[in-house]
């Protein structure tokens, strides 16, 4: 047994010396000291030999020849090899060019929607239910003939079809509404022109979209002239705008507008992850239906951590309303997510709370009412893929003269796909008989014997899925939203009797109404 052990030994260092001999004999250009190849032998006994071995007891020396460190330097490069920036040959090779600028750009996609509402009347005697079938194809180029000079062009066509829709609705307030007519539709819905750096600033002209984060100020494209500047972590933006001042459907027919639109954005970046800001909007309806109102406000939004985010919106509205009175209303809009990504499914919750202030007082000369811009769509994100109107998806209303506390739950059931479950509570300030451009048609506090306040609570259900059917870019938004009236809302209910004729009325409570879209994207 000792002898067998001895040999493995043996055997062990007899490879080792070979290889490294092998090693070192194979590159002796490469190497750094002279190698004599008689001296390489003598440190390398052959590998069956065992004279040279040392004894079996002692242990391995790490001075042994053949365990020496070798140093040594790679060859330089040919001249078909790239050399390396800094090394002595990089001179010999011509400097490859540097690309600044990207000249064009173009993108393609869809985004198709259907959308089913029931009961907008909130009275399921009447007809009004609908469903619109709306594809979309998009298309955009960018280009950049200078550093100085960018060009944007972004076209939509677009056709709505009516799968059901009633051609004559009356409304609660005894009106008659026709069904629209839907036309082929192919706006141009950017085509701008930037010259960057003239002076300070930067110049644009054309038809240009505008957006706010969350869509509460604005999400329309305008036809503009606008000054940017930028210093550090400061950037202002002063434009003068008009909705459709010319008409840029190169199909359908637009309405053109006479409302001038005035803004002025100051914005800070100077915090991490925080975005602060400032600004001014002035519009002047030369027709008079709007009246001059002139928006102040402050908002702040960021994620100041991979688990939280907020959003925080500050305004005040002063100027005259269609009736020359002067505004004097105000309005907060607060909330924030946060993220449990640690625990199974990456479960979240969403806190708001919005107050738009109402006028109690219509025979006086003020108008204590606030109105949101007139340009935006309050759709955002909470935690989930999709947007989603973050008021109500069925009642969508404009924040005027109403209280909204939502609550908000989303969970990520795989990295592709997330569902959100909002409910909204609604709340007047003041008692009135509508709402400013909700996407109901009832009206409110029509029995006379039990005006309320409440308007009623929502729920809303909203699942976003991305990478459909392993397709990168095909994505599918499913928005479901249920309205439950308030004691604001009721039916007037009119019976006639059969023997006198006489009819009487009385009222009940509303009917729920229901909203559903189906967004496709790609």
């Amino acid at each position: 047994m000792k002898n067998c052990k001895g040999l493995k030994r043996i055997c062990r260092r007899a490879t080792h010396s070979l290889v490294c001999s092998t090693l070192v004999a194979a590159a002796p250009e490469a190497l750094a000291l002279e190698v004599d190849p008689e001296a390489l032998l003598a440190a390398a006994p052959a590998a069956g030999s065992t004279d040279a071995a040392p004894p079996l007891d002692r242990p391995p020396r790490h001075d042994d020849a053949a365990l020496r460190v070798a140093q040594f330097q790679l060859p330089p490069p040919t001249s078909t090899e790239p050399a390396i920036p800094g090394d002595p040959v990089y001179s010999r090779y011509p400097e490859r060019p540097f690309i600044s600028r990207l000249s064009y750009q173009f993108s393609y996609g869809s985004e198709s929607d259907v959308t089913y509402r029931r009961n907008v009347d909130l009275d399921k005697r009447l007809k009004d239910n609908s469903l619109i079938l709306s594809p979309q194809i998009n298309g955009s180029i960018i280009y950049r003939p200078t550093d100085r000079v960018e060009m944007m062009l972004e076209m939509i066509f677009q056709q709505d079809f009516a799968s059901q829709e009633e051609k004559i609705v009356t409304l609660p307030n005894g009106q008659t509404q026709l069904a629209p007519r839907r036309y082929l539709m192919m706006p141009i819905d950017q085509a701008w022109v930037t010259f960057k750096e003239v002076g300070p600033v930067d110049l644009t002209f054309g038809r240009r979209n505008y957006e706010d984060d969350r869509h509460w100020l604005y999400d329309t494209s305008l036809d503009t002239a606008m000054a940017r500047f930028k210093e550090g972590a400061f950037q202002a933006e002063f434009s003068y705008s008009r909705k459709d001042r010319f008409d840029w459907d190169l199909w359908g027919p637009t309405q053109k507008t006479r409302n001038d639109t005035y803004m002025a954005y100051l914005g800070y970046r100077g915090i991490e992850d925080i975005r602060l800001g400032g600004y001014t909007i002035y519009r002047e309806d030369q027709a008079g239906r709007e009246g001059q109102p002139l928006h102040l406000g402050l908002c702040a939004s960021g994620k100041p951590t991979d688990r939280f985010n907020f959003w925080s919106e500050l305004a005040m509205l002063r100027g005259k309303d269609e009736t020359k009175k002067q505004f004097r209303g105000y309005a907060v809009d607060l909330g924030g997510t946060y993220r449990f990504p640690h625990l199974p499914y990456a479960p979240s919750i969403t806190l708001g709370f919005a107050y738009g202030s109402g006028d109690g007082n219509p025979n006086d000369r003020r108008n204590r009412e606030f109105r949101q811009t007139g340009l935006q769509s309050n759709e955002g994100r909470l935690a989930g893929i999709p947007k989603l109107k973050y008021y109500g998806e069925a009642l969508d209303p404009e924040l005027s003269n109403l209280q909204i506390f939502t609550l908000g739950v989303g969970f990520r059931p795989a990295a592709n796909i997330s569902v959100d479950l909002v409910y909204h509570r609604y709340k007047l300030n003041h008692l009135a008989d509508t709402l400013r451009n909700s996407a109901l048609t009832a009206e409110m506090n029509q029995d006379a014997s039990r005006p309320s306040k409440q308007v009623g609570d929502a729920l809303d259900i909203v699942v976003g899925f991305r990478n459909l059917f392993g397709i990168r870019r095909l994505g599918l938004d499913l928005r479901a939203g249920w309205f439950f009236p308030g004691r604001a809302f009721r039916n007037e209910v009119i019976t006639t009797n059969p023997v006198t004729r006489r009819q009487t009325s009385s009222y009940r409570n509303a009917d729920l109404g229901v909203s559903v879209i189906a967004k496709f994207w790609y």
